[in-house]
């Protein structure tokens, strides 16, 4: 970190592995080995890139399209963030792929209520 400081590059307060420029047009995220940036292209990115790249060892891989699980897709209109790939396979390994999709596992009207010593239960294992 002290490496990037002259370059007005600080840590953010809400989380150690995410970095920005000081005027907040360019963000670093950091986990384990890997750098994306954030932000639009231009100067300031490639300037980044080049002192990146005069400390360490730096590919740019392009635009991101996948980046811990999430599939991210630019449009004119903004940012989309998707993990249906990842719910997938985690459906198929269960196997759950063929489950029903409902928007409310109860009906909305039921009131819930607590336990009472005396209320039978029952073994939600068997």
């Amino acid at each position: 970190m002290e490496y990037l400081r002259p370059f007005r590059i600080a840590i953010t307060v809400w989380d150690p592995c995410v970095l920005f420029y000081q005027s907040g047009d360019l963000f670093l995220a950091i986990y384990v080995d890997n750098i994306t940036l954030f932000g639009a292209t231009g100067e300031l990115k490639e300037q980044t890139i080049t002192v990146l790249n005069t400390e360490f060892n730096v590919n740019d891989m392009g635009e991101l399209y996948w980046l811990l699980r999430f599939q991210i897709t630019f449009t004119d209109d903004g940012i989309t963030l998707s993990q249906t790939t990842f719910i997938d396979k985690i459906l198929n390994r269960v196997p759950m792929q063929d489950c029903k999709p409902v928007l409310m596992p109860i009906k909305s009207h039921v009131q819930l209520k607590a336990i009472e010593a005396e209320d039978e239960r029952t073994d939600a294992t068997a």
